[in-house]
């Protein structure tokens, strides 16, 4: 609980700085943390909160496509593929550590994730090692 009090008060410091910012729970996260976000922000003009669920992987991917800044806390307490993820991201400079001291006016960018061609690209290869052709 004291790294969400900590990231609602970060937050309410840089929010003057930024155009919106959205907000979605995970499958795993206790409804007593969305219940003190919702408190905390959901009344805040520049906050939109999603009342649907995901996965964290898949939200922060979704985050990280947009080619548009992504700022993540809390990466020192994940385990295992998330720290991994956090940490591959961090590397590549698609996401950068929230501290609370940004101006969020100044604007940073990326190469956009795109898994799917990736993905798609490595099926269409694996399919023409064994003599298949796909047509695009």
């Amino acid at each position: 609980m004291d790294l969400l009090k900590q990231l609602s008060v970060l937050l309410q410091n840089v929010l003057w700085s930024c155009g919106s910012l959205r907000i979605s729970f995970s499958q795993r996260t206790p409804e007593k943390v969305s219940k003190i976000v919702l408190r905390e922000l959901g009344g805040h003009s520049k906050v939109y909160i999603w009342n649907g669920e995901a996965d964290s992987v898949s939200m922060l991917s979704e985050a990280c496509s947009t080619g548009k800044p992504v700022y993540i806390i809390g990466a020192e307490h994940c385990k295992w593929k998330f720290a991994d993820f956090h940490k591959s991201l961090l590397e590549r400079g698609v996401v950068r550590p929230f501290t609370g001291k940004e101006n969020m006016s100044e604007s940073w960018s990326y190469f956009p994730l795109n898994d799917t061609a990736v993905a798609a690209s490595r099926v269409r290869d694996a399919l023409a090692e064994r003599g298949w052709k796909v047509q695009p």
